[in-house]
C-alpha cells in the first residue's frame, strides 16, 4: 500500500516538474528575445528603398511580391518592372531560429512601354510628355516631344497649318553643355549646338548633318556627307482643320557620344529659304534630360 502511494506521489511530482518546464519554455518564447518584424519604405519612381525596423533579428528574408528573387539584405533597394499594388513581405529570424513575419502593400508606378515607330500614326506618342511648347500661339511649330529611349532620338512636332517642314535648320546640343558648340543668338540662354541638320525634313531628302567646327562658338560647320539618309521622317500629317504633325528619328550613332541631355531648336523656312518661324520661342533649346 505504501509502495502504491509512493508511486502516486512520484508521478504527481514528475507531472508538476513537466508543467513547470513547459511554463518556463512558454515564458522564454514570450521574452524580449522574440523577433518583431517591421519596415518602412520610400520610393523614387519604380525604385524602392526599404528600411528594416525589426528588432531581435539576425537573419532577414524579403519577398518583393513580383515573383522574382527574394533578398536577404537588411535594408534592400529594389526596382520594380511592374506597377500597381504589390504585397511586400519580410520574415525576421532570431538566433534561436524563432521567426516573425509582416506584409505591407506598396504602390509602384505604372510601367509605361514606349515603342516609337516613324509611320505617321502618332498614338505611340500618347504616353510621352511634352518637352516644350509655344505659349504665345504664334509661329508654325507649337509643340515638341522628344523620346530618346532605345537606339534613336525620336521627335514629334505639332503645329498649325503653316508647319510644312519644306526646309529647316535644326540645331542639336548633344553634350548637355550650353557653352560649347554653336552659340546661337536666337536662343542666348542655352544653345551650344554640336550638330546642324539642314534641308527638308523628309526621308531620303537632299539634307545633311553638319558637325560644329568653330572653337569660338561661331558659324562654322563641316558637312557629314551622306548623313541625311540617317534621318527617317513621316509625312506632314493633317490632324484637323488647324493642326499638322510630323515625327522623325535620328540614330544616336549619328550624334556621337550623348551627354546628360539633348537639346533641339528649329528654324523653319520655305523651300525658297524665306523664314517661317523659330522654335522654341524661349531663350533655350527644347531639352530632354537623358
Amino acid at each position: 500500500m505504501k509502495k502504491i502511494q509512493l508511486t502516486k506521489y512520484v508521478t504527481m511530482l514528475m507531472a508538476l516538474l513537466l508543467l513547470t518546464a513547459c511554463s518556463s519554455d512558454s515564458a522564454s518564447s514570450d521574452s524580449a528575445t522574440m523577433p518583431v518584424a517591421d519596415f518602412s519604405f520610400t520610393n523614387d519612381g519604380s525604385t524602392f528603398t526599404f528600411t528594416n525596423l525589426s528588432t531581435n533579428g539576425t537573419k532577414y528574408r524579403w519577398d518583393f511580391g513580383d515573383l522574382y528573387y527574394p533578398s536577404e539584405e537588411k535594408d534592400p533597394v529594389y526596382t520594380y518592372k511592374i506597377g500597381g499594388e504589390i504585397r511586400v513581405s519580410l520574415t525576421v529570424t532570431n538566433e534561436a531560429g524563432e521567426e516573425a513575419f509582416i506584409t505591407k502593400v506598396i504602390t509602384a508606378p505604372k510601367i509605361i512601354i514606349i515603342d516609337i515607330k516613324i509611320d505617321g500614326k502618332f498614338t505611340d506618342w500618347e504616353d510621352v510628355a511634352v518637352t516644350d511648347q509655344n505659349t504665345s500661339g504664334n509661329g508654325s511649330i507649337q509643340k515638341i516631344k522628344i523620346w530618346a529611349g532605345g537606339p534613336n532620338v525620336n521627335v514629334y512636332l505639332e503645329g498649325n497649318k503653316k508647319m510644312l517642314m519644306e526646309l529647316v535648320d535644326m540645331y542639336i546640343n548633344t553634350d548637355g553643355n550650353t557653352q560649347t558648340g554653336f552659340l546661337h543668338g536666337t536662343w542666348p540662354g542655352g544653345s551650344g549646338a554640336e550638330f546642324l541638320f539642314e534641308g527638308p525634313l523628309v526621308s531620303a531628302g537632299w539634307g545633311d548633318f553638319y558637325n560644329h567646327t568653330d572653337p569660338n562658338g561661331g558659324w562654322g560647320w563641316g558637312q557629314i556627307a551622306g548623313s541625311g539618309a540617317n534621318l527617317k521622317a513621316s509625312a506632314v500629317v493633317s490632324l484637323n482643320d488647324t493642326t499638322n504633325a510630323i515625327e522623325f528619328s535620328i540614330p544616336k550613332t549619328q550624334l556621337g557620344t550623348l551627354g546628360s541631355s539633348i537639346g533641339i531648336a528649329i528654324t523653319e523656312m520655305t523651300s525658297g529659304w524665306a523664314a517661317v518661324a523659330n522654335f522654341p520661342e524661349g531663350p533655350k533649346f527644347s531639352t530632354l534630360q537623358l
